[in-house]
C-alpha cells in the first residue's frame, strides 16, 4: 500500500492501490495537480468539478468520444500520433456513445421515447410494484443482498419491461451484465470472452421484435430496427451495440447507488429518521446519494482541438480522463464534501455525466432510486446491513458494491 503522506505522489487509474481506494488520490489531485499528465497514456487526468464539468459539457467539439467512454489500459497504452484524432466509427456504426452528432442524436431519439420524463412517470406503478415484491421476498427470507436481490431485481425487471424481455429472465440479464462489467483487476479492461453472453441476450431481443413485425409498439427496440442511416437499416450487430449500452447502464448502476445510499442512511440514523418515507425528502436525499455514492469514476474523451483546461494546453489526439467521482467530492463545489448530508443544497453534480453524452436513462434511474429508497424504508425501518460482509470488486471504473447483505424486520 502506497504511503501518500511520505512517498512522491504518483497516480495511475489502473494501479492496484488506486483501484482499492481512489478517494485519497483524488483529494491530492484536486489540491495539487488539477491537470495531471500521464505520459504512459499521453493522457490528462482532470479532477476539479469546474474543469470536469467543462470537459463533459463541451459543445464546441473540443473533445470527442470516438475511442470509447469506458476503456481499458491496453487501449490507452497505444498513443495516437501527434495531432491525429481517430475517425468516428461510422461503418459499421459502433455504440452510440462513441458517435458524433447528428447520428448520435438521431439514434438516441430513435429508441429513447420510453426513457423521457413523461413516459418514465407512466412506469412508476410498475417500478413500485417490483420494489414491493422484492421487499416481500426479503421479508420471507429475513435477509437480502441489497445490490442483486433488491435494486438489481427492480432495475433488471424494469429493463425487461422496456425491452420486451420476459420478466422471469431478470436474473439472467443481471448475471450477464454483471459478468461483462466485472473488469480484469490487472488491466482494468473488460473481458472480451464475457461479451458474447450479453450479445446473445440482445440478439434474441432483436430477433423476437423482428419476428413480431417491429410495429413500433416497443419503441426501445423497434425504433432501432426501423432506424435508417444513410439510406439503409441497421444490421442486427449494429442494433445490439446500442442495446448493450442501455441494458448495462440500466441494470448495473442503480442497484449499486441505492444499496450504498441505504448503507449511508444506516451510518447516519438521525438522517434516516429525518427522511422517513416522505417522498419530497427522499427525492432530495437521492440527489445527495447520487453525488456521494454514484460508482462511475471516469469517462474517457479524446482531444479534437487545441484547448486549455485547468491551465494546461491539451493537443489533438491526447486523451482526457475527467474524474466524475472526484468532481462530486470537490470542496470548491460542495462544502465538506466527504460528509453525507441528506438535505444538502445541490445545484449540480456529474453523477449522470453532462452535456451531449448525459445519461440517456437518467430519468428512469431517478424514478427507480427514489421508489427503491422509499419502499425499503417503509417496509424495513429497522434494517441492518452487515458491514463486515460488504464486497466491492476491483475496478478502475465502477467503484461500487456488489454484495451488501442486510437483515430485515418489519
Amino acid at each position: 500500500m502506497t504511503d501518500l503522506a511520505t512517498e512522491p505522489f504518483v497516480f495511475d487509474p489502473f494501479d492496484r492501490d488506486v483501484i482499492s481506494d481512489p478517494l485519497p488520490y483524488y483529494e491530492i489531485l484536486r489540491r495539487d495537480h488539477p491537470a495531471y499528465y500521464l505520459p504512459r497514456y499521453d493522457a490528462w487526468v482532470i479532477s476539479r468539478f469546474e474543469d470536469v464539468f467543462e470537459v463533459l459539457a463541451d459543445n464546441e467539439g473540443n473533445f470527442v468520444a470516438v475511442e470509447g467512454t469506458v476503456v481499458g489500459q491496453e487501449l490507452l497504452e497505444h498513443h495516437n500520433p501527434p495531432g491525429h484524432v481517430p475517425p468516428a466509427p461510422l461503418d459499421p456504426l459502433d455504440k452510440f456513445s462513441r458517435l458524433p452528432n447528428p447520428v448520435y442524436g438521431d439514434i438516441r431519439h430513435a429508441f429513447g421515447a420510453p426513457l423521457r420524463p413523461r413516459a418514465t412517470q407512466r412506469i412508476e406503478p410498475f417500478v413500485r410494484e417490483q420494489a414491493r415484491e422484492a421487499a416481500e421476498r426479503a421479508r420471507e427470507a429475513g435477509t437480502i443482498n441489497l445490490v442483486a436481490d433488491y435494486g438489481g431485481y427492480v432495475a433488471a425487471r424494469t429493463m425487461c419491461l422496456l425491452f420486451g424481455i420476459d420478466l422471469d429472465e431478470w436474473r439472467d440479464l443481471l448475471d450477464v451484465v454483471n459478468a461483462y462489467t466485472e473488469k480484469d483487476p490487472d488491466t482494468g479492461a473488460f473481458r472480451p470472452e464475457r461479451k458474447s453472453s450479453l450479445d446473445a441476450f440482445s440478439y434474441e431481443t432483436v430477433a423476437r421484435r423482428r419476428a413480431a413485425g417491429a410495429d413500433g409498439s416497443l419503441p426501445t427496440v423497434d425504433g432501432l430496427i426501423n432506424f435508417e442511416y444513410q439510406g439503409r437499416r441497421l444490421t442486427d450487430e449494429e442494433i445490439v451495440q446500442q442495446l448493450n449500452i442501455v441494458l448495462i447502464g440500466g441494470s448495473e448502476t442503480v442497484p449499486k447507488v441505492v444499496a450504498h445510499g441505504l448503507l449511508e442512511l444506516q451510518r447516519h440514523p438521525d438522517q434516516r429518521a429525518a427522511i422517513g418515507t416522505d417522498p419530497d425528502r427522499i427525492a432530495k436525499a437521492f440527489d445527495e446519494i447520487l453525488r456521494y455514492c454514484a460508482p462511475a469514476q471516469w469517462f474517457l474523451r479524446t482531444v479534437a482541438k487545441p484547448v486549455t483546461v485547468a491551465g494546461r494546453r491539451l493537443e489533438p489526439g491526447q486523451r482526457v480522463i475527467p474524474l466524475n467521482m472526484s468532481a462530486n467530492r470537490d470542496e470548491r463545489e460542495f462544502p465538506d464534501p466527504d460528509e453525507f448530508r441528506w438535505d444538502r443544497e445541490i445545484r449540480r453534480h456529474v453523477a449522470f455525466g453532462q452535456g451531449m453524452k448525459f445519461c440517456v436513462g437518467a430519468h428512469v434511474a431517478r424514478l427507480e432510486g427514489k421508489v427503491l429508497i422509499q419502499e425499503f424504508l417503509r417496509a424495513f425501518p429497522g434494517y441492518r446491513i452487515d458491514e463486515t460482509a460488504l464486497y466491492r470488486p476491483p475496478s478502475s471504473f465502477q467503484w461500487g458494491y456488489m454484495r451488501m447483505p442486510a437483515t430485515v424486520a418489519g
